[in-house]
Parts: structure tokens; C-alpha cells; sequence
């Protein structure tokens, strides 16, 4: 009976360590049209995947090209919701002809913005310049 006990318990305690289905990691795809920054790295335009990368407090993303010449791993902060929408997508802000990946939302509406890049702090304190563009991007959620 005790062997039985054990066994229930370690089976209740091991499944509570295995990630739901839900909790599941999944692929979205982005066909960008043009060049931009993510983080320090410098992306070309094309089909591109993200992801959670998998660390601790999940504050870093992982972008590249589906080709594989381009990719980066992003640290990111939460950001906060104020579209209810919960359609997954990517935010940039651009400036004249530099774009710079600010967002990343998922399907469940969470969203994380990237660090900015000394590159944009220059371009956005020049802002009587550089007049700021945001661009909404949609993205295809794949399991």
C-alpha cells in the first residue's frame, strides 16, 4: 500500500513539472518587407520566425530568418496591453528609412518590447528630423 502511496505521489509530482499544452512552445512566422534592427543586429528583409527562447523569467526572443542567413536573440521587457485584440504581430518604430523592431504579441495578448538600440535613442532625440512611423506586422501562429 505504501509503494502504491509513493507512486501516486511521485507521478502527481513529476506531471506538475512538465509544461501543459497549453504552456506549449510555438513558432510565428512574419514576412517583413523591409530591413530593420533587432536589438544591435542589423536584419535583412524577408520570412522570418520568432520565438520565447527558453530562460529564465522568458525575457529574451529569438528572430531568424527562415533561410537561416539572419538572426538574433532579443531581450525584452513586457509590455503593456492596450489592444484587446489578441492577434499575434510585430511593432516597429521607423524613422526615415531605419526600422527598429519595438514589439513582440502573441496570440494570447501578451506582448514584450525590445531594449532600444543607441542607434534608435540618436534617431528619436533628432525627432524634429526623423519624423516616427509605427508598422504593424501580423504573424501566423504555427504549433
Amino acid at each position: 500500500m505504501k509503494k502504491q502511496i509513493f507512486a501516486v505521489a511521485a507521478v502527481l509530482f513529476l506531471s506538475a513539472l512538465v509544461p501543459k499544452q497549453s504552456q506549449a512552445q510555438y513558432t510565428t512566422k512574419a514576412n517583413i518587407p523591409f530591413s530593420f534592427q533587432a536589438g544591435n543586429a542589423r536584419m535583412p528583409a524577408g520570412e522570418y520566425e520568432v520565438r520565447p527562447s527558453l530562460t529564465v523569467g522568458g525575457r529574451q526572443q529569438s528572430i531568424r530568418r527562415t533561410d537561416s542567413s539572419a538572426g538574433a536573440f532579443v531581450l525584452t521587457n513586457l509590455a503593456d496591453s492596450r489592444d484587446t485584440s489578441g492577434d499575434p504581430k510585430l511593432i516597429f518604430h521607423c524613422y526615415s528609412h531605419d526600422c527598429f523592431l519595438y514589439e513582440i504579441w502573441n496570440r494570447n495578448g501578451q506582448g514584450w518590447r525590445l531594449m532600444e538600440s543607441p542607434r534608435e535613442k540618436e534617431l528619436s532625440r533628432a525627432s524634429a528630423e526623423n519624423e516616427l512611423a509605427m508598422v504593424s506586422l501580423p504573424l501566423t501562429v504555427e504549433p
